[in-house]
């Protein structure tokens, strides 16, 4: 069995050996006088050294009662100014746009995803949510409706003949010829 203060007992790390002088919990950092270190002035005044609050200390610009006042918003920048941050309408005006440039070569689907963008680029500018992303997104999205008119007027020009022809069949041959693509028929 071993007794209090016995040097030769371990004890765990943070604790000196002996235990404290009044056999309770040691007082927190500072020591009872309520100072932010050991002697140093006590908190509540202004910060030491520079204006550098303690470590541990109440950030700048906090009053000297304590913690900010209830509803103090966290970021206090020019009036009507937002935070910075956020901006997902923006990102998704972007990568809309994006997508409908590339579906619109691959599938000719890009016009729907290019309507989208363009709705929320325009929410997004108006809510200036990460404005750059969003013009960008809106400047894709208008290219891709832009080249789907540009396409669709080209394809009607060059086989609109094609399609009052009777038949498939004709039909085919007539857009073959057109795109000067000679396929042959294994049926004939």
């Amino acid at each position: 069995m071993t007794t209090p203060g016995d040097p030769n007992t371990s004890q765990p790390w943070g604790e000196p050996q002996g235990g404290t002088p009044s056999g309770g919990a040691q007082p927190p950092y500072g020591g009872e006088h309520g100072g932010a270190y050991p002697g140093g002035p006590p908190t509540g005044g202004q910060p030491p050294y520079g204006g550098q609050p303690p470590y541990g200390g109440p950030p700048p610009g906090t009053p000297p009662g304590g913690t900010p006042p209830y509803g103090t918003p966290p970021y206090q920048g020019p009036y009507g100014e937002r935070p910075p941050g956020g901006g997902g309408l923006g990102t998704a005006a972007l990568v809309l746009g994006i997508i409908s440039l590339f579906l619109l070569l691959i599938c000719g689907l890009g016009v729907l995803t290019a309507i989208a963008g363009l709705i929320v680029g325009i929410v997004a500018v108006a809510k200036n949510s990460n404005r750059g992303r969003a013009i960008a997104g809106i400047v894709l999205s208008a290219l891709t409706i832009v080249l789907a008119i540009i396409g669709f007027v080209w394809f009607l020009g060059n086989f609109s003949e094609c399609f009052n022809l009777p038949t498939q069949v004709e039909v085919q041959q007539c857009v073959e010829r057109k795109l000067g693509v000679n396929v042959e028929n294994p049926s004939q």
